[in-house]
């Protein structure tokens, strides 16, 4: 009996220490994050299939980027992916990255299981305040399209979409839907990324106080050079 509760007790253990990854490795899989973002944006903007027009990058009021965006079943699935946000300031500028993922279920065409990548601009304040707020679902509040590329003879600025999505898979969008899809911020890869408890997605990307423990220069550049 004594065994079986010890036994149970390491287990127990063992199993926190994989639930509860170190300060260190929390910060090592943002930088990961971060990087895996910026060389996302990149192929997007670089591909002639999928490249944002610089007009519509300018006028966006913020970038989310999503890696590894998994999806599967068929007609009904679930789909989740994690990323980072940045908004514009005041002066052109991008804020800080903040954590967050993509996740919740989804109605649309979906044949079989696939990954992705996903740039999406968001058109307006509103919906940058409702995302940062939390709440905002596909489908209830949020509307979303796939944007219109360099090249193409769809005019930008007549899009009433909240968000304008692009991919680097082909094809990804041809009858799926975002519905039921909702964001939520990563709260400790933030914290850890900022060095800071309990720091708001207000603080990251509104307020102009906090220094990443890591450089997001490059990211905030290609964004720029992209425009």
């Amino acid at each position: 009996m004594l065994k079986s509760g010890l036994t149970i007790a390491v287990s127990l253990t063992l199993a926190a220490g994989v639930a509860l990854p170190s300060a260190a490795d929390e910060l090592e899989d943002a930088i990961d994050e971060l990087t895996e973002s910026q060389t996302v944006f990149e192929e997007i903007a670089a591909d002639p299939d999928t490249r944002i027009p610089p007009e519509l990058l300018q006028r966006s009021e913020a970038v989310i980027i999503i890696t590894n965006l998994g999806q599967g079943g068929f007609i009904v699935g679930g789909r989740s992916g994690d990323g980072v946000m940045l908004v514009r300031q005041v002066n052109g500028a991008w804020s800080n990255p903040a954590f967050l993922s993509l996740g919740g279920g989804s109605i649309g065409l979906q044949f079989g299981g696939r990954s992705s990548d996903l740039v999406m601009l968001v058109q307006n304040n509103e919906t940058v305040a409702d995302i940062i707020n939390g709440g905002a679902e596909f489908g209830a509040d949020l509307s979303g399209t796939a944007g219109p590329v360099s090249g193409s003879a769809a005019n930008p600025a007549e899009s009433d979409d909240d968000i304008l999505v692009y991919s680097r898979s082909s094809g990804l969008f041809g009858g799926v839907a975002f519905d039921g899809s909702t964001f939520s911020f990563d709260e400790d890869r933030n914290e850890v990324f900022y060095n800071q408890v309990n720091v708001t997605p207000e603080q990251i990307l509104l307020g102009d106080t906090l220094t990443p423990g890591a450089s997001s220069a490059a990211l905030e550049r290609a964004l720029l050079d992209a425009q």
